[in-house]
């Protein structure tokens, strides 16, 4: 604690009128080798925070440190070649996080640094190994994230509870649990980010107005499994297998690019719907879409009610859609200018999702909906019979909808469906064109 001040430099600027009241710290820490720096940084942030704003700066080298507490109007600035290094003992965290935030507003966590959180053990968490979030907020709003790394989290590497007007923009993240994971939140904007996880890259339920922008998405679980009213994903790219490992079941494919997510234990009050997922490339992933409101893992809760696909291109995947709706068939859906292909070697797709045993194995799978458009679509699937199956719906429309596969029967059935729209559809057989009336 005396030597302290040794290696913190406090830079006090003041700015505006002389009127003006107003002013603004920037504190610049320097790193000391093999030390816990907990102290020093929380001090920092705190001094900041009692000047009013202030931001605090942390100049290249190593920071070893366990939990530290943000505050209001404080940014943490990570230049180049930073690294915060998270301590390897439980016990030097509090709240259940490396970066901690409750109740803030206006906080911002930038630079070109790295936050490692060492995949801190604890025998008694999650699992019973999860140590803490790299970065946990509750209830706080106007958030910026940007630039950083996040590698090695020992949980969830961002993780928002009831958190509103969050920017996170170019973040890397690297390891093994959820990317970002938020739960009860509202008008977020992730762009340019890179999150390779082992766990599902986008996470959450109860969020609405996310827009979420050219990213590129690779994991060992979901993509994106979300519970959202008023979702935008657009220019991304979604690849497995995951370069982390799951580290529950030890496997590394790829389960979905989008799943459905309501868990009932968390008790949603919002349905999802108005989702527009447009210009996506996908690659080796096992499911492109996945909705099972009947028996779903954590798709119980709330319906799904409507998304729109355009310009989708997936190659390399074993089922295309997998859709139960609700029984009152409020899921619409349309899904323009794509292809879907199968996964070339694999024979038979598993009808298993999460464990959870899939009605029907076919391609694209429908039941209890409302309306399906599928306008200049084409699905390959080689080793089929049937591509295309739904039942139980209001109403379905196919215009210039194509279909390769080897049978020499009809590659679609359709069963109690209301109403059956069907404007120019036809198979490629053995690289000949069929239409079928």
């Amino acid at each position: 604690m005396i030597k302290r001040t040794l290696f913190i430099v406090l830079l006090l600027f003041y700015y505006g009128h002389l009127s003006g009241q107003q002013k603004s710290f920037e504190i610049v820490l320097k790193p000391v080798s093999n030390v816990l720096m907990t102290d020093s940084i929380q001090s920092a942030i705190d001094r900041c925070a009692i000047a009013g704003e202030g931001i605090v700066r942390f100049t290249e080298g190593i920071y070893l440190t366990g939990g530290i507490q943000l505050k209001s109007k404080v940014k943490l600035h990570l230049e180049k070649d930073v690294i915060l290094k998270g301590s390897d003992k439980y016990a030097d965290y509090k709240n259940d996080a490396f970066i901690y935030g409750k109740d803030l507003s206006s906080i911002s966590i930038e630079g070109e640094g790295i936050i490692d959180g060492v995949d801190c053990y604890n025998p008694k968490g999650e699992e019973g190994f999860r140590g803490p979030h790299c970065i946990r907020l509750i209830n706080c709003s106007h958030i910026k994230i940007e630039g950083i790394t996040i590698k090695n989290s020992a949980n969830w590497a961002v993780n928002c509870r009831g958190c509103s007007f969050g920017i996170i923009t170019n973040v890397t993240i690297r390891g093994g649990h959820d990317g970002l994971h938020t739960r009860f939140c509202d008008n977020f904007k992730v762009k340019g980010c890179d999150f390779r996880t082992g766990d599902d890259a986008f996470a959450g339920n109860d969020n609405h107005d996310f827009d979420i922008s050219s990213c590129l998405v690779n994991t060992s679980c979901n993509g994106f499994r979300l519970g959202c009213m008023n979702l935008t994903v657009k220019h991304c790219t979604l690849w497995g297998p995951g370069e982390s490992v799951h580290k529950i079941q030890k496997r590394n494919n790829m389960l979905s690019a989008f799943v459905h997510f309501s868990p009932e234990d968390e008790h949603p009050e919002l349905i999802s719907g108005n989702w527009t997922i447009e210009d996506i490339t996908v690659k080796d992933v096992d499911v492109f879409f996945m909705y099972n409101y009947k028996n779903g893992l954590w798709q119980t809760g709330k319906p799904f009610t409507t998304v729109n696909f355009k310009d989708i291109r997936a190659s390399g995947i074993l089922g295309a859609f997998y859709i139960v709706g609700d029984s009152a068939q409020s899921f619409r859906m349309s899904l323009k200018n794509s292809s879907f292909s199968y996964r070339k070697g694999d024979l038979i797709q598993e009808e298993k999702f999460e464990g959870v045993n899939l009605q029907s194995g076919e391609f694209f799978y429908a039941d209890n909906f409302n309306a399906i458009s599928l306008d200049r679509v084409t699905f390959e699937k080689r080793n089929s019979l049937v591509i295309l199956k739904a039942e139980n719906g209001r109403e379905i429309s196919l215009n210039k909808v194509g279909f390769t596969n080897m049978s020499e029967t009809k590659p679609m059935i359709f069963s109690n469906i209301e109403d059956i729209k069907k404007n120019h559809y036809y198979i490629l057989r053995f690289n000949l064109l069929y239409d079928i009336e």
